[in-house]
């Protein structure tokens, strides 16, 4: 039996899609990514919401679930996107600016070396797991203060940013991933 499943993991093995304990395309929870990250086994998963700086600074695991439900609050009506398979715009969690220390720690990610690695689900529909699509790195430049319009006419704060992809997201999981779920 067990030369089945190492035969099995040597077929589906190829070096080039593993990333410091991550495959590419492949599925896993936040809880996951805590664990393989080595985050304080007591950290509630839920509570990372987008993303999260590590305790220690080593890492900021990136969550987004892209095609957002209408029916969400409008503070995490968040407007992350694709430019392309290798480029992704992102928003910081709401209530933040350009000299917010998380948003500082992730675009100074070349003197701090914060690891950022990014997670995508295409819609909540499909339960709690997210794709790892590879490691990000900020473009520092396109860090710029932006608004989003909440309920009753105002706005808050939020931080509009772009990062590149360490390897573009293979062509048959991007158009999975762009598809709108009620199309």
């Amino acid at each position: 039996i067990y030369e089945y499943a190492i035969a099995r993991f040597f077929k589906d093995f190829l070096r080039k899609d593993f990333v410091d304990g991550f495959k590419r395309g492949s599925k896993y929870s936040r809880k996951d990514v805590l664990r393989i990250l080595n985050w304080n086994q007591n950290q509630n998963a839920q509570n990372i919401g987008g993303y999260k700086v590590s305790p220690g600074g080593q890492n900021c695991p990136i969550f987004v679930n892209y095609h957002k439900e209408e029916t969400i609050s409008d503070t995490t009506k968040y407007e992350d996107k694709f430019i392309n398979p290798s480029q992704f715009v992102y928003m910081s969690k709401s209530k933040r600016t350009t000299n917010s220390p998380d948003v500082i720690a992730i675009r100074n990610q070349a003197e701090s070396e914060i690891r950022l690695p990014l997670f995508v689900k295409k819609s909540n529909d499909e339960g709690r797991e997210f794709y790892y699509l590879g490691e990000l790195t900020p473009i520092p430049e396109t860090f710029i203060d932006s608004q989003m319009p909440i309920e009753n006419g105002s706005s808050v704060s939020v931080v509009k940013m772009e990062f590149l992809l360490d390897k573009p997201v293979e062509p048959n999981l991007y158009k999975y991933i762009l598809t709108d779920a009620t199309e």
